[in-house]
This record gives structure tokens, C-alpha cells and sequence, in this order.
């Protein structure tokens, strides 16, 4: 049986990984569906988009984790 993390860390870490995973499939369901596909434009705004949420992300991750050493450490 699989453990899922019950940590706050490990959820967010799922979270990013879910994210992830749905952004891929959107992308190819947009390259399949949509008429013409995507062109190099638009693809390159939803990439750019989506790092700047990640970059977000990552950040929240190492805040969560400098707190929580620096709550450990008093």
C-alpha cells in the first residue's frame, strides 16, 4: 500500500507534482484540440505562466521549510 505524506511539506510536494502533471496533459489536450494547434506564442506564454507559478511555489516550499528549522532549532 502507498503512504501519502502527511507532513505539510509532502502535501505540498504532491501538490507541485499534481499540478505538474495536469499542466502537461492540458497542453496536450490544447495541441490536439485546438484547430491549427498551438502556436509558438501562446505556448511560450502558458510555459512562462506556469514557471512563474512553480518559481511561486518552490519559494512557499523553502519558506515553509526555513520556518520550521527555525522553530526546531529554540
Amino acid at each position: 500500500m502507498t503512504r501519502l505524506p502527511t507532513s505539510d511539506l509532502g502535501v505540498y510536494l504532491l501538490a507541485g507534482l499534481f499540478s505538474a502533471l495536469v499542466f502537461a496533459v492540458a497542453l496536450a489536450a490544447l495541441s490536439l484540440f485546438v484547430p491549427g494547434g498551438l502556436g509558438r506564442i501562446q505556448l511560450a506564454g502558458l510555459v512562462v505562466g506556469f514557471l512563474l507559478f512553480l518559481g511561486a511555489h518552490v519559494t512557499a516550499i523553502w519558506i515553509y521549510r526555513e520556518i520550521g528549522a527555525r522553530e526546531g532549532a529554540s
